[in-house]
């Protein structure tokens, strides 16, 4: 027993410390939710906009380089000598002007002038990193006829299994740009990857291009390359998970940036470049590293150990303060209850300790004791007024089962035997005497077959106006079910004859009787009552209202049962209704031992 005080109050402090652990645990689990939700997704979008702010930088980067080489382009479009050169050709000027050092200085692999009819005059290439010359493309030719007659643009050009190429073109005027135009000058650099690095370099970013051109292109980047716009109409770009047409402060976004997270230590921009025809040609991606992500989870983790920590701290204090001011008295006061409880003392009283809430519980408990001491004894008393009421209701054996509780009560038998009587004439009497007088009678009549219910050990199931239904093998199953009902049965004949010659009444009984299995039980939940069913039951209901009056009734199953051992007569075939033809016999009375046939060994 002292063990099992100390169980309880050591069950009880666990319990205390769980729930302080496990407030703990809520409180920290809600907090890093939330903080995830709110704090890490600031950082998250602080991260993105700084995304998106590198990535613009690449492209104001890009379309500076795009000046600038438009710029060196410009220098030798107006120029007194490539206007005399376009207007009157002449073999000094390639000469002069399209030397390997001129490559070198204005960083140009090909240099074309066309005529004001967009014929090729003069068109030379030049690898400046190889120091040879090169052919120009004949791809590059076919994409600048491609342009018409425009005389100035500037942008990308993809050439097919070459890297992309910078392209710069303007009219070739004299030197004060007072005259016509007298062609076309076109300046072209290829973008192999030196450049793209130059680029980075100067922006102090990772850049990776991948011409859109490329068949071996991932399909990853193909399809993000599908959602951006490569020409937006204003520089606003446009970060994942922002709609690409929402409108903010009047105007659309562009989708021309998106912001992704590669893995836990990268974030990736990307944006499409156009070329010459405003298509799609270059996707550029910018690797940068989730260091503000990476501040935010830190930060976060922080909070968290600190919060941790405290609780730590706090979980102690508040179980020394508890353990003082409640728990102790609680378990002691649990214990002064549970050895009531196990004992079923309920003259004992719980000590009672201090001025509060829990000395008035531990009153509280003493007078609820006192009570049910009282109502102890009024139950015990009542409960077995209750079990003798219930035994005369149902079976003993049903009656332990819904005392029980079981919720459904229903048994099959595979063999019974069930009797139903009924007195001739008695509906017609009823209207003869006074209805006192009327229950008075059936009571004594319905009184004395109960008794021999209960002397041959039968289930009485219930009694409906002068009908009367009894059944022998249930609850619980006999061998000489058949016998018993049919000794009852010739005394229920004699005590309507003694009951006759007792009040000088004339009255008769009908009885019918059937072997067979049925299905028994208890239903409702109000007057209950302990019922059959199954197709014994009709037929053995059939017998009696199809049988003679002071006659016992049986069918063929019940005279197998019982033809060694009792007299019959053979009534022969009727008809039953619901069951057709049916051979039927009247029990006549048990055959004297003496006179029994000899049973062979």
């Amino acid at each position: 027993m002292p063990s099992l005080l100390l169980g309880a109050d050591m069950n009880l402090r666990y319990k205390t410390l769980l729930a302080i652990a496990s407030t703990l645990a809520g409180l920290l689990g809600v907090l890093h939710l939330v903080s995830s939700t709110i704090v890490l997704d600031g950082f998250t979008q602080l991260e993105k906009k700084d995304a998106l702010r590198n990535v613009e930088r690449v492209r104001g980067a890009f379309f500076n380089y795009l000046d600038e080489y438009k710029a060196i382009h410009y220098e030798r479009a107006v120029w007194d000598e490539t206007y005399d050169f376009i207007t009157k050709p002449n073999s000094q000027y390639p000469n002069r002007n399209l030397r390997p050092e001129d490559f070198h200085l204005l960083k140009t692999n090909f240099i074309l002038l066309l005529n004001l009819q967009g014929e090729l005059v003069l068109g030379k290439g030049y690898d400046f990193q190889e120091q040879k010359a090169i052919p120009i493309p004949q791809e590059l030719l076919q994409q600048l006829d491609e342009t018409g007659k425009n005389p100035e643009f500037k942008g990308i050009l993809l050439i097919p299994g070459s890297d992309p190429i910078a392209i710069a073109a303007g009219p070739i005027l004299p030197t004060e740009g007072k005259a016509p135009p007298g062609g076309t000058l076109i300046f072209a650099r290829h973008l192999h990857r030196g450049e793209i690095e130059h680029l980075g370099k100067l922006t102090q970013l990772s850049i990776t291009a991948y011409p859109l051109d490329n068949p071996q292109l991932d399909a990853n980047r193909r399809q993000i390359a599908k959602q951006l716009n490569p020409t937006p109409t204003h520089p606003v770009g446009w970060v994942e998970g922002r709609n690409p047409t929402s409108h903010e402060g009047g105007t659309i976004q562009d989708q021309t940036i998106l912001v992704q997270a590669l893995n836990a230590e990268i974030i990736a921009g990307y944006t499409v470049l156009p070329d010459i025809h405003n298509q799609p040609a270059l996707l550029l991606q910018i690797d940068l590293p989730r260091e503000i992500y990476r501040q935010g989870q830190n930060s976060l983790g922080y909070l968290i150990v600190s919060i941790l920590g405290v609780g730590i701290l706090f979980i102690p204090l508040s179980l020394l303060l508890l353990e003082k001011m409640v728990l102790y008295r609680l378990a002691t006061l649990c214990r002064g209850v549970r050895h009531i409880t196990s004992f079923a003392q309920l003259s004992e009283r719980v000590p009672v300790m201090g001025e509060d809430e829990l000395s008035g519980l531990a009153v509280s408990i003493n007078t609820m004791l006192a009570a049910l001491e009282s109502k102890a004894h009024e139950c015990t008393l009542e409960r077995q007024k209750v079990d003798r009421l219930l035994l005369n209701i149902l079976p003993e054996q049903i009656a332990t089962r819904l005392k029980q509780e079981e919720q459904t009560i229903a048994d099959s038998f595979a063999e019974v035997t069930v009797l139903f009587a009924d007195i001739v004439g008695f509906t017609q009497f009823c209207t003869q005497i006074p209805p006192t007088e009327l229950v008075a009678l059936l009571n004594e009549i319905f009184s004395r077959f109960d008794l021999l219910a209960e002397q041959y050990n039968l289930e009485k199931i219930k009694t409906i106006g002068d009908a009367y239904m009894i059944v022998s093998g249930i609850p619980v199953p006999r061998p000489d079910h058949a016998e018993a009902m049919a000794n009852m049965a010739l005394e229920m004949q004699r005590t309507i004859g003694q009951f006759n010659a007792k009040t000088g009444s004339s009255f008769n009984i009908r009885i019918g009787i059937h072997t067979g299995p049925v299905v028994a039980g208890v239903i409702g939940i109000k007057k209950f009552i302990y019922d059959l069913w199954g197709d014994t039951v009709n037929i053995a209901s059939r017998m009696e209202s199809h049988g003679l009056p002071g006659c016992i009734q049986v069918t063929e199953a019940t005279y197998q049962q019982l033809k060694h051992k009792y007299l019959f007569e053979k009534r022969g075939t009727i008809h039953v209704k619901g069951k057709g033809e049916m051979t039927v016999y009247l029990l006549q009375a048990l055959i004297p031992t003496d006179k029994l046939p000899a049973m062979s060994p």
